[in-house]
Order: C-alpha cells, then structure tokens, then sequence
C-alpha cells in the first residue's frame, strides 16, 4: 500500500520537493486547507492558539487539532514514521550535531512522502514533518508537553491517558501513544541516553532527562494496567524572591526578611510536601549569596541554578545493572567536607546524610541549605530526628535535639493549597533548646478565611510581633536595621 525507499542520511543529496498536496504518491499543488510557514512549525503549537492550549467545559487539555489529525493523518503518520525507520542510518545519524540531525530527517521525510498514498493539505505536511521529527529525535507524543513552559508534572497514566500539573492544578490531555509499545519504547529511549536500564528483572528507573527534568518510570509486571511515567520538569530560568510577590506566595515582609536571613547565612531548612515548590524557593534563595562565597550543591537530579561564580556541582549516582557503582548523598556530604566550601546547598534530605548536614551546619559551613519532605515545622522537627534514630548512629535524644537547635536557625514551611497555589505558610525561628524540647517561634505564617468566587483561596499572610533571636547575627552583618524593619508595621 505505502511505498518506502532508502535514504542515505549522511551521503545522499536530497531534492526537495515542493510545498502542496500529496496525492497517490503524485505532488500537486492544490489550494491548502490553512496558509503553511515556510518553515516547518514545532508541533508544541498544535491547536494553541496565542494564549496556549485550550481547555474544554469537561477540564481537557486539548494540544492536538483534530480537524488535522484525521484518521488518514495518522494511518500517512504511521506510514512516514516506519518508512524513517527502515531508512535512517542511525549509527551515522548520531555522529551529527542536533542541527543537522534535524535537517537530515526533514530532507528524508521530504522524499518519504511522495510515496504515501494518502492525500494531505500543506498544514498537515508541516504537522506531520514535525511530528516525525519528534518521534525520531525527540519523545514523541509528550514533546509538545515538555516544550509547554507552563506545565510542572507530565504524568503518563499507560499509553491513552496523560495527565499534566499547570498553573497549580491537574488537567487529562489528549495527548495519547499510538500504543503500550510506543510508550516503552519512549522510556527505553529516555532511560538509555542517561546509561540506564529498564526490563522485567529492573522495572523501576530513576533518570534525569537531557534538560534536567526529573524522570521515574515503572512497567508491568509491577504496574498492573501499563507503563506509568512521572516527570517533574527542569525550569530554565529561576525565580527570585520578589516574584513570589506576584503569585501571592509571600508578603514584601516575609521576602524582605528571607533576603536578608540569605545573606546574614542563616542554616535554613526548606519543609514540604511533594510539588510544593521546595526546591524553587531554594533556587530563589541561592541568588541572595554573596559571589565571593564557596557553594557547593548536591543533589539526586541536579536542578539548582546557582548563579554565583565559585559553585560546585555534584551529583549522586545509583548503582549499576550489576549493582556496584553507587554514590550515595553521604558519601557525597562527607567529600565535599574536604572540599573547604563556605556554603552547603543539599537539595532533599532523606537519609543517613541528615548527620553530616547537621555536622557541617554547626562546624562552620554557615548559610547551609536544606530541603525535606514534612508537613509542618513541628513535623520537620521530628523527622530529622527520626531520620538520625534510623540511621547507625546511636545518640540520645536531648543531644540529638540539642544539635538540631544549635544547627538549624529557621524552617520554612512551603504548601500547595486547595487553589494551586503554593504558599510559604510559616517562617518558624528555632530559638534554643530548654533541656528537654527545641524552642521555635512564628515569625510569619498565612491564615485562611475562606474561598473567593474565583476559585481561590482568601486569606492573608501574619507578621508576627517578636522580636528575632537572628537579630544579633543581622547586626554583625550590618543588617539590624533591615531585620527589624521587616516587623515594623507600615501604615
């Protein structure tokens, strides 16, 4: 039905045939259903109009156009995809830089098209070349979602359903794989550029995506209906604090407070749940650092962006198909302990590390940062000391809470509320230890009253009146004043 020709990717010279509509396997220009570019468009805009894909009455998330993506689309698709695959030298493919790549698929699928059998108008000639592009040197189907800069989560629950977070809350898509094959097909393809595996004896992978996004997938036999994927996406540009104005997630106070808690190097710890934007609000306390400063971040998947010039990155690494290889975020801690930094940034505390963080906060690395997983400030509290008991360490409690007092100077607790919106809801001070319990009290915090009719919650955020026990530290930085200028009402 569909003829197929080779092509030689690297050596041939292609002619390009020009715009129209292909019929059996014939090129005429007929009048095309919708102007095309001159250049072929990323398949990210399918459907989108200018202000991003559309949201039907039933919650969908629409990015594909179905008044294109017709059936004979798909079968002309399929055809074009097998045709690419019979045709590419992917061996040679890979020598080439991505711009080339790219140029090297668009002139075989100029040359592939004419053979298929099926009529399609210019805009679906573009469509088409970019969705080959995407399936040959991209992820296929979920490329439009990764290249969406509003989406946070992309959630693949099996081949025909797709879910993303954007703006704070989930939508189903339309975005489906053509089948369960496809979809592992992509996560082999995922997995393998990062050195990874994934079969039946190794069902679940952790991965980081060449952008940085974070990646885990688990396929059948332990996922019982289909291959289900989770990315949580790699944002290219941080945020500073002041944004967090604009999205109601902070008060000026509390954002003048935290700049000046970065800078006069208060240890921090960073409480959350998941998705609730702990590691944005580290990303956005790191640029309060002062560029004369050793930082030395380490993270699973490496997604802080530290601006200053003097930043080391390290990054762990699981253990081979043969289980040996692992470097753990201990191992890591204790390294970069000899690496004389002036400032620690881990990005999620989980285990065993806990104790190294908590030794380095009080042996002269100030400034250190934080994140983990809790609900509250009491709740963090707990879970260090938790995660110190798990750990082959045997130390009392009243030393543990001893050192978790002189260690840490402020918990901030970061929530994504029932709008979704993330708000920081407490600045908790750890003032000292009374012998038996760690002392804290509230600095900020955010008090519900209510939803609006819009959706969102009303609330407001709470400046509470005390008086810092940071504020000695401001002073020797000479920083009292904007401290204190923090909790001073303003008329």
């Amino acid at each position: 039905m569909f003829g197929k020709k080779s092509v030689d990717l690297v050596n041939d010279t292609i002619n390009l045939p020009p715009q129209g509509m292909i019929v059996a396997g014939s090129l005429s220009t007929q009048p095309p259903a919708t102007t095309a570019s001159p250049s072929t468009p990323s398949a990210a805009t399918i459907a989108a109009t200018s202000s991003g894909p559309q949201v039907t009455p039933d919650g969908i998330i629409r990015y594909l156009d179905a008044n294109l993506e017709t059936a004979s689309y798909r079968e002309a698709r399929m055809a074009l995809i097998n045709g690419l695959l019979d045709a590419i030298d992917f061996q040679a493919l890979e020598t080439l830089p991505m711009e080339k790549k790219r140029r090297r698929v668009e002139e075989a699928s100029d040359k592939i098209l004419p053979t298929i059998q099926i009529p399609l108008t210019t805009a679906q000639m573009n469509l088409i070349k970019s969705q080959a592009l995407d399936e040959i040197l991209g992820f296929g189907p979920i490329e439009p979602l990764l290249r969406d800069a509003e989406v946070n989560d992309i959630m693949i629950n099996t081949a025909k359903r797709v879910f993303i977070e954007r703006h704070g809350k989930i939508y189903l898509t339309d975005i489906k794989f053509a089948t369960e094959q496809h979809l592992t097909g992509i996560v082999q393809r995922i997995v393998s550029r990062v050195g990874r595996r994934i079969d039946e004896a190794n069902p679940m992978v952790d991965a980081r995506m060449p952008d940085g996004s974070r990646f885990n997938a688990i396929i059948p036999p332990l996922a019982l209906d289909g291959c289900l994927v989770s990315i949580r996406k790699f944002k290219k540009n941080k945020m500073p604090l002041s944004d967090y104005l604009r999205y109601d997630s902070m008060s000026p106070a509390m954002v003048n407070f935290l700049s000046v808690a970065a800078a006069i190097r208060l240890n921090i710890i960073i409480s959350g749940g998941t998705g609730s934007g702990k590691t944005t609000l580290l990303n956005a306390l790191s640029g309060h650092i002062d560029e004369g400063e050793r930082v030395i971040t380490i993270e699973d998947a490496a997604e802080l962006q530290l601006h200053q010039p003097h930043v080391l990155r390290l990054e762990t690494r699981p253990s081979s198909t043969e289980g040996r290889g692992e470097i753990t975020q201990r191992q890591l801690v204790k390294n970069a302990l000899r690496m004389r930094p002036d400032r620690i940034i881990l990005g999620e505390i989980r285990g065993e590390e806990v104790i190294d963080v908590l030794s380095a906060m009080n042996t002269g690395h100030d400034g250190s940062m934080a994140t983990i997983h809790s609900n509250s400030p009491k709740d963090c509290l707990s879970r260090l000391e938790n995660l110190v008991a798990m750990s082959s360490v045997k130390v009392s409690p009243e030393s543990l809470r001893y050192q978790i007092s002189s260690a840490v100077q402020l918990i901030l607790q970061v929530q994504r509320m029932r709008d979704g919106k993330r708000r920081i809801t407490h600045i908790e001070e750890i003032t000292g230890f009374d012998g038996e319990q760690i002392t804290t009290q509230t600095l900020f915090s955010y008090a519900t009253h209510g939803m609006n009719e819009d959706g969102t919650l009303r609330g407001e955020f709470i400046c509470h009146p005390v008086r810092p026990a940071s504020l000695e530290r401001a002073e020797y930085f000479g920083l009292a004043h904007e401290m204190l200028a923090c909790f001073t009402p303003h008329p």
